[in-house]
């Protein structure tokens, strides 16, 4: 390779004039994928991205291939395969790119041109060219290969690096406290009894508060650190200046990190959210007043079962709060037009047309094949020519229509069933399903950004709470957790029974602590089976195996 500025005047290791003298051999690479698209200007090269070890330093390397004019090249398909007839041979190429892991401040996902996945990298402050990738899994891979070096935080789709971790261990390697003790630092060596596979995790937990560090790393709110570019966190909210104090000396305390965290104790609920106390919230008029109070209520105690179908549109943003009776019923002819509507099109459309439109009836078919296996063994659903089953075909369908976009994905008729059992009436319970798919829309789209988003977060919360039981996935090649997926997609609705499904998604809607708290009861459940995973030596499939059973009674995992 040879060094070259590109567009963001960054080098191939800027700074460091002796290693543009000479560069040193590859080590070892630990990521590498084929046609990597990179623009300079107008021009686009296709090449080759790896991450690899030269040295002492891990890089982000990118080689092109050739240069070809950006009016006539074809966007990859699923393979990354471009025409050959569209490459032109240029004078001049994009040169190629080397930066320096540890340089990395930020790297924001998107979704760049003609749908393809990309990512924006920002590196000592310096912003480089667009990378686009042929597939979304190229993108997610070289994160998890990222994370062996940096420690990312996630704000919104951009991932934010912890460099404290990178400088600790830099001066753990100068030290060779992980590897073979010098005369110099043997004494030293000898006093540590810890296994210093990941000397910063033990180091660290043993000089900080677990719980500080939890909500400054993982909540998503940065410890800030001197010198830090602050062009990286462009658009996003500065934390707070609490969040943001660096504790002194004595606020630390030594937390033995051989062990797991302890195990908590059983959780005793708050009193339930009851009808007496509801009408302590309604004004002459039907508003809702003490809103904050009412959702802790809800959060700490849960709704009394037969209240749920008042408040609940509430939650689910069917109502305004400060909407009266009048107004509500109101707003409800105003919903039932609408259904008519929405059901009326598809419910019209003719034989001829339904043969020219294959989108309608591959939504039809997939509805049609879910709703027969969603719930059937609920007294509700039961039996053959089940009414309610035709009715959560008809408002699945009806979905279909009011949201053209999305339309239907497998799992979305887990989260309708529970909703019309709880309110027995087709228009509540597909108005309350809107407003629930409004809070978990983008869990369903083809991209999976979302939830693959929410897989590495609670990649880090499992990271941090108990290090033995992320270790023992890493190594069997399932800290990606992806046995979780189906956790998130419909917020556990075929772990956990029917009754106790209402309530977990109650807390989830009104916790006040952060606005994904499915994470921390994911982390529960996962901590609660940790002691099996580890002692069973358990593979992915094993695991995928534990995580798709069934879980009750529900406060287990309080």
């Amino acid at each position: 390779l040879q060094h070259y500025f590109i567009q963001s005047n960054l080098s191939m290791n800027e700074g460091d004039d002796s290693a543009r003298d000479e560069i040193q051999p590859v080590r070892k690479r630990y990521y590498e994928e084929y046609d990597v698209e990179i623009f300079h200007g107008e021009k686009g090269n296709s090449g080759t991205l790896a991450v690899l070890e030269r040295g002492e330093q891990a890089f982000i390397e990118w080689t092109p291939f050739k240069s070809y004019d950006v009016n006539n090249h074809m966007s990859f398909d699923e393979w990354g395969v471009i025409a050959h007839d569209t490459v032109q041979e240029e004078s001049s190429t994009i040169p190629p790119l080397q930066v320096a892991i540890a340089t990395i401040d930020s790297i924001k996902q998107e979704i760049g041109e003609k749908g393809r996945p990309c990512i924006i990298i920002t590196a000592n402050c310096k912003r480089l060219p667009i990378i686009y990738f042929p597939k979304l899994d190229s993108v997610y891979r070289l994160i998890q290969c990222l994370k062996r070096f940096l420690c990312f935080f996630r704000r919104k789709d951009t991932l934010l690096v912890d460099h404290s971790k990178a400088g600790l261990h830099s001066v753990m390697k100068e030290l060779n406290l992980g590897g073979t003790a010098s005369s110099n630092n043997a004494s030293v060596y000898k006093k540590i009894s810890y296994d210093f596979q990941d000397v910063y995790d033990v180091t660290l937990s043993g000089l900080s508060k677990v719980t500080n560090f939890l909500r400054g790393s993982v909540v998503g709110k940065p410890v800030s650190r001197p010198g830090a570019c602050q062009s990286t966190a462009a658009g996003l909210q500065s934390p707070p200046e609490h969040l943001t104090h660096r504790p002194a000396e004595s606020d630390f305390e030594l937390y033995d990190v051989r062990k797991p965290l302890p195990r908590s104790s059983p959780v005793e609920r708050d009193a339930l959210f009851t009808r007496a106390l509801w009408e302590t919230h309604l004004d002459g008029e039907g508003r809702v007043h003490r809103v904050k109070e009412l959702q802790d209520r809800v959060f700490g105690g849960g709704c009394e079962a037969d209240l749920r179908a008042e408040v609940w549109p509430f939650l689910l943003n069917m109502f305004p709060w400060e909407s009266t009776l009048e107004e509500r019923s109101r707003i409800m002819e105003e919903k039932r037009q609408e259904y008519e509507v929405l059901t009326n099109q598809w419910k019209s459309i003719t034989p001829n047309q339904l043969k020219r439109f294959t989108l309608h009836r591959d939504r039809e078919a997939l509805v049609e094949k879910d709703v027969l296996r969603t719930d059937r063994t609920l007294e509700f659903y039961k039996g053959p020519d089940n009414p309610h089953v035709t009715a959560l075909h008809e408002m699945l369908m009806t979905y279909c229509q009011y949201n053209f976009d999305l339309g239907y994905v497998q799992g979305m008729s887990d989260l309708l069933a529970p909703l019309y059992v709880l309110f027995n009436d087709k228009l509540l319970a597909f108005w309350a399903f809107v407003g629930y798919m409004d809070m978990v829309e983008d869990h369903f789209f083809m991209d999976q950004q979302k939830i693959q988003g929410k897989l590495a977060d609670l990649s880090s919360l499992i990271y941090y709470c108990d290090s033995e039981l992320y270790n023992h996935l890493e190594k069997e090649d399932s800290s990606n957790f992806f046995f979780c997926f189906r956790w998130l997609l419909i917020n556990f609705k075929r772990e956990f029974k029917d009754t106790d499904i209402l309530e977990l998604w109650e807390v989830i809607w009104t916790c006040p602590y952060n606005t994904d708290y499915s994470l921390f009861i994911a982390t529960a459940i996962l901590l609660q089976e940790r002691d099996a995973i580890i002692s069973g030596n358990m593979s992915f499939s094993q695991i995928l195996k534990v995580t798709c059973r069934s879980f009750h009674p529900l406060q287990n995992h309080a």
